[in-house]
């Protein structure tokens, strides 16, 4: 082997070891969220929300939009609940996430944060 071989082969080889970490991490991440959400729905309280807005990420997954819905969830001895969720949900289930519908969601306290996910909407 020549020493222009070696060089080539050095850098290849540093210019795909980043690219293969940052594969690794994007990927590692998103599976923490769909984790994350499965933990919400498994072992949280149910609960009835109000949606307040819903808008379009400009994501498709499957086929099906990826949005944000606004939701506001009354407590009992406090003051509603306001949070913003990303979620996906089927195109011909839009109707149910407008301004005004109630949807089921499940509500997480853990260590004084409050996390929120959407009963019916895809998990990926």
């Amino acid at each position: 082997m020549q020493t222009s071989d070696l060089i080539l082969i050095v850098v290849v080889i540093l210019i795909a070891m980043p690219l293969c970490f940052l594969g690794f991490v994007v990927i590692r991440q998103s599976f923490q969220v769909s984790r994350e959400i499965k933990h919400i729905l498994k072992n949280g309280v149910p609960a009835e929300a109000t949606v307040s807005s819903i808008r379009q990420t400009n994501t498709e997954i499957n086929g099906h939009p990826e949005v944000f819905i606004g939701l506001t969830i009354p407590r009992e001895h406090a003051e509603p609940y306001r949070t913003i969720i990303k979620a996906v949900i089927y195109m011909v289930n839009i109707p149910q996430y407008q301004p005004g519908r109630k949807v089921k969601v499940k509500v997480l306290n853990t260590n004084g944060k409050i996390k929120v996910a959407l009963e019916g909407a895809q998990v990926f």
